[in-house]
């Protein structure tokens, strides 16, 4: 598709009131600085796309007046004659302000803008516009072509995957006959699976190598640590030495035996008479327990009360004292409140107001209103007077009336809060007399609790002393079996000892076999030997599809690079590490072009609009904006029409058709 632009008609766009253009092949446009050059290349963006030529959609499109000011109601046009493949196309927009008077006001007011379209005469929804410029080109591709600093001003991601699209797909086999002494290898892998999917699968499995390279060596370490050397003959000796021990244990252990059931039986007949005492004590204590534990439980209930008091006590005293200082605050805000009613109340009026006599003077034309149209002003000028006034003794009243309202409030909440300050202070003298006589109650079961002995002296019972006696002497006469009974035990424990000895010893036994380790530490090096020779293969691999990627890159930046005829695109970089990774970075002659000077900018700008257009298979109206840096020798030959902005010396813009 090919677009041409012929003629340019605005009206009260940015600084220009009224200018038409009609265009070339190649048009020049002169002017100083601000005379409105760049202002053509808005207006055609914005007629199409509704943006400026920077591709902003918030710009100042109605024009200023000389003090900076937004001129109103005035009509925003812009007409463009195209020239769309042969065939003539008229595109018109206008925008108007929308001017609404509210229900009850006296004048209008600005309610936004108001877009038009035109498409050959025929007006056009907004919708229905886009959809038929869309159908001509998209407006990303349209700025693409039509901006020579647009593609290099986009990310570096963006202009790489645009410039991929000028490679064909390249086949593997294809990069690998560029290398196949090197690359071949690749070639059953490359025909399974793709080179990122083969250097990711690589690369894990290179990092799981090499961790268990790293584990290994201390594993092996740890087995030799654990192979031991030991004496088996003496072993042998020690175990003998133990057995003989264990066996003369044994027999005195039987010898002890006997007489060990003789004194359990004498045994069971002491614990006998210790119940019997015992139970002759518990019967005598029986009533003297019930009567301290019932006047313990009195005094467990009383102090649970007594406290229960007590925090009543304290929360009226804190809820009189909270109840005072609140009364205190809602005094102070009423004391407030008067003061300020007070001063409100001896406010009055004393705004003056004088007309602005600029109102008076019409700001298009300059000269004073007439009459009719002076009266108009200066009455409506006093209604506002009047307005002001009434509306300030409006709120003065009802100022005067929310304060006295307040203080009313707050006397009401003083009113209340002291009732229930009051109320309280009757509770509190309840609550005291009840916590008085639970103390005294206290004192009462104290004392009573006192005089109760802690146990019962059975002493002067002739039975207690009989049978206390009989005790004493059981136990005087079991105190040797006794002692047989502690020999017996130090035997058993002894016997105990020895026996875990030797089974410590039969373990080392088991432990001076070797021969499990020395198996294990065969594996562990035979797996170390395996681990080490995958890990080679892993990195071989990352080489070869390092490689790969070099050889790829190398074809697929001269498939690019053929289709431009001034600048040249650096597509890959090499890292310290030797890796290939993808970038974009646009040169001429091997300067990049963020160094490059104005003109040579414009130059590779205007190289890659032309790719574009041979890529995309359409041209549009190139804008060239700075267009002093570049001569007619140094100006690439196009098929598309362009449009130089040129700052001169001339007073007034200029148009050259070549």
């Amino acid at each position: 598709m090919n677009i041409v632009l012929k003629n340019i008609h605005i009206e009260n766009f940015e600084g220009i009131r009224e200018k038409g253009i009609d265009f070339g092949k190649t048009t020049w446009i002169f002017g100083p600085n601000a005379a409105g050059k760049t202002t053509i290349a808005d207006a055609f963006m914005w007629c199409l796309f509704d943006k400026n030529s920077r591709g902003e959609s918030k710009f100042q499109v109605r024009p200023l007046d000389c003090s900076g000011g937004q001129i109103d109601h005035v009509e925003i046009k812009v007409s463009l004659s195209l020239e769309v493949d042969g065939r003539n196309v008229m595109i018109q927009k206008i925008q108007k302000q929308n001017w609404v008077k509210k229900r009850g006001a006296r004048e209008k007011t600005l309610q936004g803008n108001v877009n038009s379209f035109e498409v050959d005469g025929i007006p056009k929804s907004e919708k229905d516009f886009k959809e038929y410029i869309y159908s001509l080109i998209a407006e990303d591709l349209f700025r693409l072509i039509t901006n020579p600093q647009a593609f290099v001003s986009k990310k570096w991601q963006e202009q790489r995957d645009e410039l991929m699209k000028f490679a064909p797909a390249i086949d593997n086999d294809d990069v690998i006959a560029s290398n196949p002494g090197v690359l071949q290898k690749l070639s059953m892998a490359l025909a399974l699976h793709t080179p990122e999917d083969l250097a990711a699968k690589a690369k894990k499995a290179l990092s799981e190598y090499n961790k268990r390279k790293a584990e290994i060596p201390a594993r092996i370490d740890e087995v030799k640590k654990s192979m031991v050397v030991i004496d088996l003959a003496e072993l042998e000796l020690q175990r003998n030495s133990l057995k003989e021990q264990i066996a003369e244990m044994e027999k005195s252990e039987g010898e002890l035996t006997e007489l060990y059931e003789c004194y359990l039986k004498e045994t069971g007949d002491l614990m006998t008479l210790k119940m019997q005492l015992a139970d002759m004590e518990r019967q005598a204590n029986e009533d003297n327990n019930a009567a301290r534990r019932k006047y313990e439980d009195e005094l467990v209930d009383l102090e649970r009360s007594i406290s229960s008091a007590e925090r009543k006590i304290g929360m009226l005293e804190q809820n009189i004292t909270d109840g005072e200082a609140t009364i205190a605050v809602y005094e102070k805000k009423r004391q407030e409140l008067l003061g300020a009613w007070k001063e409100e109340k001896a406010k009055k009026y004393a705004a003056h107001m004088e007309m602005d006599e600029s109102a008076t003077i019409c700001p298009t034309c300059g000269q004073i209103y007439p009459p009719g149209k002076l009266a108009e002003i200066r009455s409506n000028f006093e209604k506002t007077k009047l307005k002001l006034k009434e509306q300030w003794e409006a709120q003065h009243r009802e100022k005067l009336n929310s304060i006295h309202s307040d203080g009313n409030k707050y006397k009401n909440l003083i009113n209340n809060m002291q009732e229930k300050v009051e109320q309280a202070k009757r509770d509190l003298a309840t609550m005291q007399n009840e916590l008085d006589i639970l103390q005294e109650k206290k004192e009462k079961t104290s004392d009573s609790l006192s005089r109760l002995p802690d146990k019962i002296d059975l002493s002067d019972d002739p039975e207690y002393q009989n049978l206390s006696a009989e005790i004493f002497e059981k136990e005087k006469s079991l105190a040797p079996e006794n002692k047989a009974e502690k020999m017996r035990q130090q035997i058993r424990e002894k016997k105990d000892s020895l026996k875990e000895e030797l089974l410590r010893v039969e373990q080392k036994f088991v432990s001076a076999d070797n021969s499990a380790r020395e198996l294990r530490l065969e594996e562990l090096q035979k797996e170390m030997e395996d681990v080490s020779n995958a890990a080679n293969e892993q990195e071989e691999m990352l080489y070869l599809l390092d490689e790969f990627a070099k050889a790829k890159a190398t074809m697929v930046s001269g498939l690019v690079n053929e289709k431009f005829n001034l600048v040249n695109w650096k597509l890959f970089k090499k890292q310290i590490n030797g890796a290939v990774v993808e970038c974009c970075e646009c040169t001429v002659s091997g300067i990049p072009f963020s160094e490059l000077n104005t003109g040579h900018r414009i130059a590779a700008g205007l190289d890659i609009i032309n790719s574009l257009s041979e890529l995309y298979g359409v041209s549009a109206p190139i804008f060239i904006d700075n267009a002093e840096a570049i001569n007619s020798f140094n100006l690439p030959k196009l098929n598309s029409q362009m449009i130089l902005l040129s700052v001169s010396d001339d007073k007034e813009m200029r148009v050259e058709v070549a």
